[in-house]
């Protein structure tokens, strides 16, 4: 059996360590010379958008799926910002993973070092047309909409605007704040996570302003917010993000995985862990004959029930974003969300998508 792999990010990887495990050498093409975004990053896994893993992420995907994953800290503690409120939530919140080529732990890093066998054809842009004729399978894992939008699966929910920098100065490690705030951020937010005491990213995310504001309000938020004070290292200007659901996941011989699935949540725009579990359903689905659009509809399922929560969010205005601030910091609402293990992300998002529609 021939497979092709377009993408050496965390879906195209886990697709080709579930291969080598299954007894199938897939070929990898990645466009790029390394693995990894070009800027560093921290992605935060969150326990409460993840409880159906049983309350601990790593745990999770070690023993279910065999990803031995190291993580840069234990997510310890939630600072969350509006114009009129401060709220802090303290736990055991999830973890904090780095991305991106500089870091030698980097999520990319740690499951390339996993590969055996695979050939890896670096700097090697591939169209999944041409290699549908000439494999049994592709799977797409290029995390674009590109391959999506040609065979008419794809579904638009919008865009975001990110903006973001490497900044120095003191943070407690273990803690992110988040920052809510309609006239700078509109419906978006600004995360700031440290990679250490000393170092951190700060994450802009715009959702709803107009594009040609956005580098103006980013500047604006800093100033009003009283980062100045911190060293920016230097600035990021990310591509625009679309955000968006496909209507099938396999077409033919090709299958999609991880952004390029829609398996993205359009609520923080988390996405990294079903990357990776669609690129091992991909695997398994090619190499064992199963259904591959059944095996991954309960993460898109997962993925919908978190962004129901986004249609909600941009009804808010600033007065909005205090009262929700004001409820999450609510004693007996932190421990049914965040304390008591149930599964309060999906059960809540399964409601708010069955009222909408």
């Amino acid at each position: 059996m021939r497979i092709a792999i377009i993408g050496a990010g965390p879906a195209g990887l886990a697709c080709a360590i579930e291969c080598e495990r299954l007894g199938v050498t897939p070929d990898l093409f990645e466009r790029d010379a390394n693995v990894g975004w070009n800027w560093p990053s921290i992605v935060c896994w969150m326990n409460i958008f993840e409880s159906r893993m049983g309350g601990d992420i790593i745990k999770f995907l070690k023993d279910t799926y065999g990803l031995k994953l190291k993580h840069l800290s234990n997510w310890k503690s939630i600072v969350m910002k509006s114009p009129g409120r401060e709220v802090r939530i303290e736990g055991n919140l999830g973890y904090f993973i780095t991305r991106g080529r500089t870091e030698e732990d980097s999520l990319e890093k740690q499951l390339l070092r996993e590969l055996k066998q695979t050939p890896l054809h670096f700097n090697t842009p591939s169209d999944y047309n041409e290699l549908s004729g000439k494999y049994d399978f592709v799977v797409v894992a290029t995390a674009k909409d590109n391959e999506a939008r040609e065979l008419g699966v794809w579904e638009d929910h919008g865009v975001v605007y990110i903006r973001g920098a490497i900044v120095i100065g003191k943070f407690e490690t273990g803690s992110v704040t988040l920052y809510f705030d309609t006239d700078l951020v509109h419906h978006g937010y600004v995360r700031i996570t440290p990679f250490s005491p000393t170092r951190a990213i700060l994450g802009y995310y715009n959702i709803g302003s107009p594009k040609e504001e956005v580098d103006g309000l980013f500047d604006q938020f800093i100033e009003q917010e009283g980062l100045s004070n911190l060293e920016l290292i230097y600035k990021l200007s990310l591509p625009v993000f679309t955000m968006g659901s496909v209507k099938q996941f396999k077409v033919g011989n090709v299958l999609l995985t991880g952004r390029a699935a829609g398996l993205t949540d359009r609520l923080m725009g988390c996405g990294g862990i079903e990357s990776m579990l669609s690129g091992i359903m991909a695997a398994k689905a090619t190499i064992q004959g199963l259904d591959y659009n059944a095996l991954v509809k309960p993460l898109q399922n997962h993925i919908e029930n978190v962004s129901a929560f986004r249609e909600p969010v941009n009804n808010l205005d600033d007065r909005g974003f205090d009262r929700l601030l004001g409820l999450l910091g609510t004693p007996g609402i932190k421990q049914a969300v965040y304390s008591s293990g149930i599964n309060f992300t999906d059960m809540a998002g399964s409601i708010l998508r069955k009222i909408s529609h």
